[in-house]
């Protein structure tokens, strides 16, 4: 199943569908979800789960965050993944990018072996192809002149009556 809903990606849509569908396949799982730190879901390859995808998705986003908020705590910089083992499915999540996180679903038929290795070795070119749509897409406006920034402060205390 393909499932693309990300606006304003300048990058080729077609190539990380391929890439997510390469990842599924090799990694043995049920499906993999590509999202944004902020719970959005990007695309997703293989199975959709059978219930509110959205609501799935924000978990597993708020999921990655707060485990990166204990990483700190530890002194660590971060955890760049988390795993969680269930009796009939299991998951695990990892970081692409700076803003993006790759969540791997997968069943009793496959291992998390399996999973670590077909994600590690797809990992570079998927945050690859994620910048570079990132980086495209960035919007690219008119530099500010020098001194814009003194004036807009000037201006802004001057309405509300303060003098600088």
């Amino acid at each position: 199943m393909v499932q693309i809903r990300w606006e304003g990606f300048g990058g080729d849509l077609a190539v990380l569908q391929a890439q997510m569908d390469c990842l599924l396949e090799a990694a043995a799982g049920r499906s993999v979800i590509l999202m944004d730190s902020a719970g959005r879901m990007i695309t997703l390859a293989g199975d959709a789960p059978q219930f509110d995808l959205t609501t799935f998705v924000s978990l597993m986003a708020a999921d990655f965050c707060a485990t990166r908020e204990l990483a700190r705590i530890l002194g660590e910089d971060a955890f760049h993944t988390v795993y969680h083992q269930g009796e009939q499915f299991s998951l695990y999540l990892t970081q692409v990018t700076e803003g993006t996180i790759l969540a791997a679903v997968f069943d009793r038929e496959t291992t998390l072996g399996l999973v670590r290795y077909a994600v590690r070795r797809a990992l570079p070119s998927l945050a690859h192809t994620v910048r570079e749509g990132c980086e495209r897409s960035a919007p690219r406006g008119a530099a500010l002149e020098d001194g814009f920034g003194r004036e807009a402060l000037r201006r802004v205390d001057s309405i509300f009556g303060e003098t600088s």
